[in-house]
């Protein structure tokens, strides 16, 4: 058993006991903690060092964080569209078709219904399992 000090966010501390194999895996957790502030600590730019190098900052072609953004950004639409490119291509040709019909060449549901000779509950009812299959596909 070892004696450990815990400190409450009240900023009390106690003493408590726990076991020499969670003694170890605290100094582990301590150790890594340390030396990933070390990390961040060498990472780290200060006032002084930007002197003369404010330029940088004047429009968002040099923000670091505006390229990081822009950077997530390109990869967000490239995975997006990767994603929509998916979903359509697993629809059939005919619900492609209906598709293009009803929002490209916006002919009214009435319409389609009577140039392919169905009800238009029927096209309603199409378009909703579309709907539904792009949702599932896209999740």
């Amino acid at each position: 058993m070892r004696k450990v000090k815990y400190e409450f966010i009240t900023e009390e501390t106690i003493e408590i006991e726990i076991s020499d194999e969670w003694g170890d895996k605290l100094k582990a957790v301590k150790r890594e903690e340390w030396r990933l502030n070390k990390v961040e600590e060498r990472g780290s730019v200060t006032f002084a060092d930007l002197d003369g190098k404010e330029l940088y900052f004047e429009s968002k072609e040099y923000d670091p964080l505006a390229m990081i953004e822009e950077a997530q950004y390109q990869d967000y639409r490239k995975d997006h569209h990767r994603r929509i490119r998916e979903a359509f291509a697993s629809l059939s040709e005919s619900q492609l078709e209906l598709l293009e019909a009803i929002y490209v060449r916006k002919i009214p549901v009435k319409e389609y219904a009577e140039m392919v000779g169905v009800d238009h509950s029927a096209i309603s009812k199409r378009l909703r399992r579309i709907k539904n299959k792009l949702e599932k596909v896209l999740r």
